[in-house]
């Protein structure tokens, strides 16, 4: 049988001071991994900064003190100051001479309606008037032949009158010479009386056929008036069948067909009157109160600028927009086009000495009411009030002195929190 050796191994005891040795190392870093991540939560939370942004992706601004202008920029387009419809007055058939485009002086035909119907009712009307005219002439005339015939009658009692005076003459002197009865005198005194009374009375009844005259004929008159209004009406919508352009100008649309069938208040075509423009905007809805006649505008087009006021701002609102006119202060609108696109700056309000800074993303995402300031390399939320703002700048109201430096890009990744390191 084999033996084993081990009566001849001895069991060897390492010594302490080498495992220390060997540990020493590792303890070591672990050591000083735990100090430089205390330090770094001690400065962390010194710090009050849980998020870091890379500071590259942000804008920055300063606050400054100066004036503000607030406005708005909108778009639009040049529009006729003047671009008047003309409509159609009667039933018929319309024939356009002038083609869309075409250069037009006041006063040319520009179109012209066929209204049979009412040439026929003009030349009926003005045969009544001239039966009517005639038939006033007669009337007269039978008067004037009724009157004759009354102041002959008159004048037939006036010769009476006169031989019954001489009558009552002669009977007088008779009767003081005895010569005749008194009952001859008495009939003689009766006759005067009866001659008196009949010239009296042929003396009136020519007055009243004078003025029997004058009403007759002042009835007819007015008759023949009145009929004259419904001629002169009917003479009217004659000529406004043909329509003549109320400015010079160029031919807008056509608003209908050649030789089509129009009813009356139909519109059939523009006239645009060249010598003057305005500038139509759309402006958006949100700004509509702000809105007010006169407000000073620039405008920009074909690389050029100009200046205008509103003149007209629509009670309505369409598509969400509010249209307003702009008249140029400008005699001189250089070569202008209808319907060409321009933009727009309308001042709304002019602010004196107020801090502002550049507008940017932070006013909405920020709500108006916060704003981060750029301290070292941190940007610390502050509370702020905004007020009015402007294409380019934010007055700031409270909550910001001049010089500071604020963070105007949109603030969403800052996620609300109170201090943020800036990378």
């Amino acid at each position: 049988m084999i033996q084993g050796t081990e009566q001849q191994d001895r069991i060897m005891q390492r010594p302490a001071s080498s495992r220390l040795r060997r540990l020493l190392p590792a303890v070591t870093i672990i050591t000083l991994v735990i100090l430089l991540t205390l330090a770094l939560f001690r400065t962390m939370a010194t710090n009050g900064a849980s998020l870091v942004v890379a500071r590259n992706q942000l804008q920055f601004a300063t606050v400054q003190r100066g004036d503000l202008v607030r406005d708005i920029a909108v778009q639009g387009r040049i529009v006729a100051a003047n671009a008047p419809t003309l409509y159609s007055q009667e039933t018929g058939q319309v024939q356009l001479f002038k083609q869309p485009g075409e250069a037009v002086n006041q006063g040319d035909i520009v179109a012209t309606i066929t209204s049979p119907a009412l040439q026929n009712d003009l030349q009926q009307q003005q045969a009544v008037l001239s039966g009517m005219t005639s038939e006033a002439d007669r009337a007269v005339l039978n008067a004037r032949e009724q009157q004759l015939d009354i102041e002959q009658v008159m004048n037939n009692a006036q010769v009476n009158l006169l031989a019954a005076r001489r009558e009552l003459q002669r009977a007088t002197q008779s009767i003081e010479l005895g010569v005749i009865r008194r009952l001859d005198f008495d009939i003689a005194k009766d006759n005067l009386t009866k001659a008196e009374l009949e010239f009296d009375h042929a003396k009136r009844k020519v007055e009243l056929a004078r003025d029997k005259l004058a009403f007759e004929q002042s009835s007819r008159a007015q008759d023949i008036h009145r009929q004259q209004l419904v001629v002169n009406e009917l003479e009217r919508k004659v000529a406004a069948l043909n329509i003549t352009a109320p400015v010079t100008g160029q031919l807008g649309n056509w608003l209908v067909e050649q030789q089509s069938h129009v009813l009356p208040g139909q519109a059939l075509l523009t006239v645009i009157d060249l010598s003057q423009y305005e500038a139509e905007l759309a402006v958006p809805e949100s700004y509509a109160r702000d809105l007010l006649p006169n407000q000073q505008v620039e405008i920009v087009i074909a690389n050029q600028q100009l200046n205008g006021v509103i003149s007209y701002i629509a009670p309505e609102v369409r598509n969400n927009q509010v249209s307003a006119r702009v008249r140029f202060e400008q005699a001189d609108t250089l070569a202008l086009r209808q319907s060409q696109r321009l933009t727009a700056r309308v001042i709304l309000e002019h602010k004196a000495n107020v801090l502002k800074i550049a507008r940017g993303d932070f006013v909405s995402s920020g709500g108006g009411r916060q704003a981060y300031q750029v301290l070292d390399n941190q940007a610390v939320r502050k509370n702020v009030e905004l007020g009015a703002l402007s294409v380019q700048w934010v007055e700031i109201l409270t909550g910001a002195t001049e010089g500071e430096q604020w963070v105007i890009s949109n603030l969403s990744d800052f996620q609300d929190q109170s201090r943020i390191n800036l990378n």
